[in-house]
């Protein structure tokens, strides 16, 4: 699990780097990352740190203008954050759900 964690980690830095970079090398990689982490992280042992991850992952696809995979990534998340349990995360990965499928409905990015 702490494997898990610094997967999630990397992640999260490779996400912040690729965002300020023009190619999608850095997101790319973090993406790797985040699926790594799932594999150790799933909903069954961890289901927060899974969906956070998700959550996560569904950033980092976002950023590469994979917008369908985004939005499956934030409802996966959607499935452990709930209003009753996990308000603050639920309240993200739904702002985050629109704005993708806002996107979408916008024709935006084509997949």
């Amino acid at each position: 699990l702490l494997w898990a964690t610094t997967q999630n980690n990397l992640g999260n830095a490779l996400w912040r780097l690729g965002e300020r970079e023009s190619g999608t090398e850095r997101l790319e990689a973090a993406v790797a990352a985040y699926r790594e982490a799932l594999k150790e992280w799933t909903r069954e042992k961890v289901p927060l740190d899974w969906a956070a991850t998700q959550y996560n992952l569904g950033n980092a696809l976002e950023s590469m203008g994979k917008l369908e995979e985004a939005a499956g990534s934030y409802r996966l998340a959607l499935q452990v954050f709930t209003p009753e349990n996990h308000f603050p995360h639920y309240t993200m990965a739904t702002n985050n759900l629109a704005r993708v499928l806002e996107k979408l409905r916008a024709g935006k990015v084509s997949e």
